[in-house]
């Protein structure tokens, strides 16, 4: 019974790998049921049985996605110190993420964000959670840098999350379709600009 529960979560973990290899190459539009079932050579109804609906498995993307993100991206930028060097460690991994990640899984989130149906609203009100929980975190770290007299006491910290935001949306475009391989140092360029605005 273990093993049979074992093999299982096993083609769970390997259905769930899929597709988010398969949104990640070509968004969440493209991924079905039978995607799926012919990347891993599988019955349809062996990924139904193991992932339920389609926007279960959708909703299982954007948790791996998550866990994922934060791992490479949040994690290791925790372990530096508070304020600007963490700030600097996230933009730069998140960065690097979307010039070097094929696809527009170097930020599924924001590339997401464009491909889904008005209708599908639990879809639609799931992700923003998840984008929302992200921007805070990097607004704690934007006021932290204040609180260290590292930006300008008095700045608006949401403008200048948005702003920030605006920047990741851009290279994403940029990387991702039309290909530059300069977005990286560009949009590196961009972000010491925009700090500097900021200094005190």
């Amino acid at each position: 019974m273990e093993a049979k529960t074992a093999k299982s979560e096993m083609t769970r973990a390997a259905i769930v790998d899929a597709a988010l290899d398969i949104a990640a190459s070509h968004g969440m539009r493209a991924l079905s049921m039978q995607a799926v079932a012919d990347r891993l050579h599988i019955s349809k109804s062996g990924v139904f049985s193991r992932s339920g609906s389609l926007e279960a498995l959708q909703q299982a993307v954007l948790d791996e996605y998550g866990r994922r993100f934060v791992a490479r991206i949040f994690a290791p930028a925790m372990q530096k110190a508070k304020g600007l060097e963490r700030l600097n460690e996230m933009v730069r991994r998140w960065l690097e993420q979307i010039c070097h990640q094929s696809g527009i899984g170097g930020s599924l989130y924001e590339a997401t964000a464009f491909s889904i149906d008005p209708v599908e609203q639990t879809l639609h009100d799931s992700l923003a959670g998840r984008v929302r929980d992200w921007r805070s975190a990097v607004r704690r770290t934007i006021v932290q840098a204040v609180s260290q007299c590292e930006l300008r006491a008095g700045l608006d910290p949401d403008q200048f999350n948005y702003e920030l935001h605006c920047l990741f949306i851009g290279a994403l475009y940029e990387a991702n379709f039309l290909k530059d391989p300069k977005t990286e140092e560009r949009a590196m360029l961009a972000y010491r600009r925009l700090l500097e605005g900021y200094r005190p």
